[in-house]
């Protein structure tokens, strides 16, 4: 708090200077949009623009940087999207309002941003391209909160053989879209969930077979 106000943080970073913090550039898999900003966790960035983010953003394309501070994120951000401002536009209807970052949408880009990911390399900076090697070991990192998931799941709605259709809960589709993340990126979950919640997964499953 500062004075008696909460200081709410914006595009999905801090205000302070210090602490990691990632650029990030996230092209649309079928528009040709991509969105610029920083965050200090760009996995959680993603999930707010949409719930089935793995499909939403094209992960072979997209890409982060790491910067040692906010400041010099910040500074990243700031000077690409000065760069790009003749390419600025609309976020994708697709996007919730609460998302928030409606002026960090940039179309047709594409070979602006590849050089800002290039400048940053030679740079010296450490780069994650493609963007879905990084994603990979963000979702293994975080498996084991799945247990807990499914735990409060069934306090709630009982064994996951006897759940309804995922369409049929928010809350169960929510469940069914965070799992399908694991099946896109290709992380087993053998070891993680039960069977049941394997078995209720496969029946509502929409990613690819």
């Amino acid at each position: 708090m500062a004075g008696g106000r909460r200081i709410v943080p914006v595009d999905g970073v801090g205000t302070g200077a210090s602490g990691r913090a990632y650029l990030y550039v996230l092209p649309c898999a079928y528009e040709d949009h991509a969105k610029l900003g920083i965050a200090s966790d760009p996995l959680a960035r993603m999930q707010a623009f949409s719930p089935r983010w793995y499909e939403f953003f094209d992960l072979e394309r997209g890409w982060l940087a790491e910067a040692d501070s906010v400041r010099e994120a910040r500074g990243w951000e700031t000077r690409w999207k000065r760069a790009l401002r003749d390419h600025a536009a609309p976020p994708p209807l697709q996007v919730p309002a609460r998302a928030a970052g409606h002026t960090e949408w940039f179309r047709g880009a594409g070979a602006r941003l590849a050089d800002a990911r290039e400048m940053l390399m030679t740079q010296g900076f450490v780069v994650h391209a493609p963007l879905r090697t990084w994603l990979l070991e963000r979702l293994r990192e975080r498996c084991e909160r799945l247990q807990g998931g499914e735990q409060a799941a069934i306090a709630h709605y009982g064994a996951p053989d006897a759940w309804p259709a995922a369409s049929a809960w928010p809350p169960l589709a929510a469940l069914r879209d965070a799992l399908d993340a694991y099946a896109v990126l290709g992380v087993t979950l053998d070891d993680v969930i039960s069977p049941a919640l394997q078995a209720w997964q496969r029946r509502n499953s929409l990613a690819p077979r």
